[in-house]
């Protein structure tokens, strides 16, 4: 593949991951926010595709491959089930910060994990586009879990989680073991799976403090 379109193909798959991940942090409605998600899988997916074709490493392409069947198709179609059987189409509750501040959150986030991952930049031995790539993982990571905290819905707390399991997809790619990568991978599914299992099957129809109050409806 031709250098220059490699690296400028690169470039537009990270500017969008690092758009769809901002956005998703003040995303209200449940089904855009889902969507969001499996938009940003599938550019992560394309992301790891053109990585494969220039490393020529097979484990990058089932990487990909498992990407896209997982988190763009599988996935979504599980978690908009679960949302229509819990009946709730939005997320209006924020325990730390509105919307607006959840943007300006993430963006402080990125920029934070970018000028402090420079004075080990040498030590990593990549270049720009890599590195970049590299503080968008750990960003995805963080922001994962910022919407963990902030949001009070079971449904999009799992979807903050899938968010940091991207960031550990693109992180580990650029300075992990990918056979690691893969059993790690394996292992956030599972748990993904447990945690929507949990959601179908216990009740947990809404926010863990409401799930509470059914376990312990005499606690009061």
């Amino acid at each position: 593949m031709n250098i220059l379109l490699f690296t400028d193909l690169q470039k537009i798959f990270i500017v969008t991951i690092i758009l769809l991940t901002v956005v998703s942090v003040s995303r209200r409605n449940l089904i855009s926010l889902i969507n969001t998600y499996a938009f940003q899988s599938f550019i992560l997916s394309l992301l790891v595709l053109l990585i494969f074709f220039e490393d020529k490493k097979i484990v990058l392409l089932y990487i990909a491959l498992l990407t896209l069947i997982s988190k763009c198709l599988l996935v979504p179609v599980m978690l908009k089930r679960t949302q229509k059987s819990m009946g709730i189409y939005v997320d209006l509750d924020y325990t730390l910060f509105s919307p607006t501040t959840s943007i300006f959150m993430g963006l402080i986030i990125f920029g934070m994990i970018f000028f402090s991952f420079l004075g080990i930049k040498e030590r990593l031995q990549v270049n720009s586009l890599n590195y970049i790539s590299i503080v968008l993982g750990v960003s995805m990571i963080l922001i994962g879990m910022l919407i963990i905290v902030a949001r009070k819905k079971i449904i999009t707390k799992i979807i903050g989680y899938l968010m940091m399991e991207n960031g550990v997809v693109l992180l580990s790619i650029f300075i992990g073991d990918l056979p690691f990568l893969i059993e790690i991978l394996i292992l956030m599914d599972m748990l993904v799976l447990l945690a929507v299992t949990s959601v179908l099957g216990f009740g947990m129809d809404s926010s863990v403090e409401k799930f509470h109050d059914k376990l312990n409806p005499f606690h009061k």
